[in-house]
């Protein structure tokens, strides 16, 4: 029976570059488990090291540690909620006039439109909004016309 391979807290931080105290500090606020064993015997397995990296990968994107926290805690990756804003959060939005009183906001991080689909929905909201314009003038037109 083939064991699973094991390390102390000095190797998982030379493997992953990330501090004892950083990997401690983790442990402590729940976002990698607990070693296996106690005190000088404690042990991490390959899930600790694999925990880690993906931590250490979200954390070279920026993103924060209570994010990091929500991400781990939703076991299925489709349902992880939006990050929902803060005052003083920066975000890039589309702005298409399409008619008075009528906007349309695409926010192309969170839509995963392609620019094509961007372009083929104007389009088609475009040609709505036209025709609705040609409905009005004939509705106004047969209104005066039966005065």
């Amino acid at each position: 029976m083939k064991q699973e391979k094991t390390y102390t807290l000095d190797e998982l931080s030379s493997l992953t570059a990330v501090p004892k105290r950083t990997i401690r500090f983790y442990v402590q606020s729940g976002l990698v488990p607990k070693p296996e064993g106690a005190n000088r015997g404690a042990y991490y397995l390959k899930s600790h090291l694999e925990r880690l990296l993906e931590i250490q990968k979200w954390r070279n994107a920026g993103i924060s540690l209570k994010r990091i926290g929500e991400l781990l805690s939703t076991p299925d990756v489709s349902a992880i909620p939006d990050k929902l804003p803060k005052p003083g959060d920066l975000s890039v939005r589309s702005h298409i006039f399409l008619h008075r009183g009528v906007e349309l906001v695409i926010d192309p991080a969170a839509s995963e439109l392609s620019s094509a689909d961007v372009a083929q929905l104007v389009r088609h909201m475009l040609n709505f909004f036209s025709s609705q314009k040609d409905i009005e003038v004939q509705t106004e037109g047969e209104t005066e016309d039966e005065q």
